[in-house]
């Protein structure tokens, strides 16, 4: 197994794209040749010095331009590659148009558990009958597999309940933040893990069945519990699932 080294950082360049060069540097080399497996998320990140989230946003830019191929309960293998012109430049392209999605979803957390609040102060009967009807539609989608329909609907609905918070800064600000959403980064990242782990759908349906009906019972409390997790989980499911193989 071929050892990465310690990383070192440019201010104006992300990490993730410092490691996922260095990364495709070692296989264009061919230390790590077609059909191989990349060490464990776990293990380049400690043999780099960096963060598990910025080895995993990396990682999940080489497989969108098809460099890396994940094998669920296996791990990342090199892809067989033809020709490795263009690569570079692809990769850069998608750190060029991409914030990390670790950090959005840590603001969002921080937002939205306030603008959940308000909302709950301030909606009206029929703001809350949106939220609900959008909720509807999200759930539906779900449920069908249409995971771009659902992740769409999802930043819908928690636009509608900023929007219920009649606070123009709160909008403004988690508008920002779901627009952020659709970089090339977080929307692949969270449609692979979905087409991974079908299954999981259920979990962030039941979670927002909850958030709903805290809205729906103008219970702040509760609301903020929810908001809490679902982002937590949403962390947990991008950055600390199907990264460990060995």
């Amino acid at each position: 197994m071929v050892p990465f080294g310690k990383m070192s950082f440019a201010k104006y360049k992300s990490k993730g794209a410092i490691i996922a060069e260095q990364i495709l540097k070692k296989i264009e080399s061919g230390e790590y040749p077609a059909g191989s497996k990349l060490p464990a998320e776990r293990l380049i990140s400690e043999q780099m010095g960096v963060s598990r989230p910025s080895a995993r946003e990396a990682i999940s830019a080489l497989q969108i331009i098809g460099i890396i191929e994940s094998r669920p309960g296996d791990g990342n293998y090199i892809a067989e590659l033809l020709d490795f012109g263009g690569l570079s430049f692809q990769l850069k392209n998608i750190f060029d148009e991409s914030d990390s999605p670790y950090e959005i979803l840590q603001a969002r957390r921080v937002f939205e558990t306030g603008a959940v609040r308000l909302a709950i102060e301030e909606a009206t009967d029929e703001e809350i009958q949106n939220i609900t009807d959008i909720w509807n539609k999200k759930y539906e989608l779900g449920r069908t597999g249409d995971y771009k329909g659902y992740t769409q609907m999802g930043n819908e609905l928690h636009l509608s309940i900023a929007r219920a918070s009649k606070n123009r800064i709160v909008i403004s600000v988690i508008e920002r933040l779901l627009d952020i959403t659709d970089q090339p980064l977080w929307p692949r990242m969270r449609e692979l893990y979905l087409e991974k782990n079908p299954a999981q759908v259920e979990q962030t349906l039941n979670i927002h069945s909850r958030l709903i009906k805290a809205v729906q019972e103008r219970n702040s409390y509760e609301a903020i519990l929810v908001i809490e997790e679902h982002f937590n989980l949403l962390i947990e499911q991008l950055y600390n699932s199907n990264g460990d193989q060995s």
